[in-house]
């Protein structure tokens, strides 16, 4: 983790993000134009007696195609900036520790499902507690509740499980597998708890909000808002405080920030319980931006945020809001061409490309073997 941020880096990761949307643009472009080609040729011979209906026919098509172009622009970002709430945890917790964590996917659906338990009007229960109960709390409420539980467990998992494996000199390699049992260890007690059906954190409908060619709901945007407001305020954390500072340094040389005084343990500590705080509130805001969640909502999700984090660069913060924002763009404007089961594919053959040219990531900095 650099300890400023290379103007060069900047136009360099600003230049690769919109290659890629433009590259992405015009291949959406062309085939919008075959499938409209298509399509008003359909209408033709349907309404062979009817030039004028078959002109409104096209004009209309016309119309919806530029409009899903630039909605698919839009649910992109909007998704690329809630993916990179959870991205930027998981690229935290490798600067400092060098830890490929698999289990933060379920920090991500932790999150979403100690929500839904606090605020669902239904019955709930406790694992291992034979009583049911109602709880019902406000959404606001009970994501405050949530956030600072999932935090909390981040504390956790670094005092009793990884803190006693780095003292015993465990190698990243054999705490990756660790993370690995852990994640599906978490996996299964979700489902165990809260059963493997789809639910909702809101019953409440997504009102649209129109923005001339696009729409987005009234949720996501203020789902956005906090996000970016999160994103703005971990960008301070590591930039202006001292904390954040002491953070980058144990990211770019722990042995030396240990010489220098800083206290390596505690800000690996910090650093797991941002990281499970922004994973977990990452799972409310993509709960509420999908309408919806499940127990593998973060294991669905987890192979796109290490592609995020991988894209913008190993151990690089700001690295993986860029590379969020690069995935969920493909991700979404693929759908477009191609059917929705495959975004995932296609965001990660993205990524194989661009690592292709640029093997240290948008953000990364070469390393000199030998």
């Amino acid at each position: 983790m650099t300890t400023t941020i290379d103007r060069r880096v900047i136009v360099r990761a600003i230049v690769v993000f919109l290659l890629a949307a433009a590259v992405i643009t015009v291949i959406s472009v062309i085939m919008s134009d075959s499938a409209q080609a298509t399509d008003t040729a359909t209408h033709v011979v349907a309404a062979d007696t009817s030039s004028g209906d078959s002109t409104t026919t096209a004009t209309t098509t016309a119309t919806a195609g530029t409009n899903r172009i630039l909605q698919s622009l839009v649910n992109g970002l909007a998704f690329g900036t809630l993916l990179a709430l959870a991205s930027v945890g998981l690229s935290l917790i490798y600067g400092t520790t060098g830890l490929s964590n698999f289990a933060h996917g379920e920090q991500v659906s932790f999150g979403a499902v100690l929500t839904y338990f606090l605020v669902t009007p239904q019955p709930v229960t406790i694992p291992f507690v034979p009583v049911s109960f109602t709880i019902g709390l406000p959404l606001v409420v009970g994501a405050i509740i949530a956030i600072a539980v999932s935090a909390g467990t981040g504390w956790l998992q670094d005092k009793f499980l990884w803190s006693p494996l780095r003292r015993r000199g465990v190698g990243t390699v054999q705490q990756m597998i660790v993370s690995i049992g852990l994640s599906l260890a978490m996996l299964n007690f979700i489902q165990w708890w809260v059963g493997g059906g789809r639910f909702r954190l809101t019953i409440e409908i997504d009102q649209p909000i129109s923005l001339g060619l696009v729409t987005i709901g009234r949720t996501t945007l203020i789902s956005l808002v906090i996000a970016l407001a999160c994103l703005g305020g971990v960008s301070w954390f590591l930039l202006k405080t001292r904390l954040g500072r002491a953070t980058r340094a144990v990211s770019d040389n722990p042995a030396l920030a240990s010489a220098s005084g800083i206290q390596v343990g505690k800000i690996i500590r910090l650093v797991w319980i941002i990281a499970a705080g922004l994973a977990g509130l990452g799972g409310i805001l993509l709960g509420l931006y999908e309408e919806g969640t499940a127990f593998d909502a973060g294991a669905r999700l987890l192979m796109l945020m290490f592609a995020a984090v991988t894209l913008g660069g190993l151990g690089q913060a700001f690295g993986a809001l860029v590379g969020s924002l690069v995935i969920g763009v493909v991700a979404e404007m693929s759908t477009i061409w191609l059917p929705a089961d495959l975004k995932v594919a296609v965001a990660l053959v993205i990524l194989i490309l661009v690592l292709l040219v640029r093997p240290q990531g948008i953000l990364g900095r070469a390393e000199r073997v030998g």
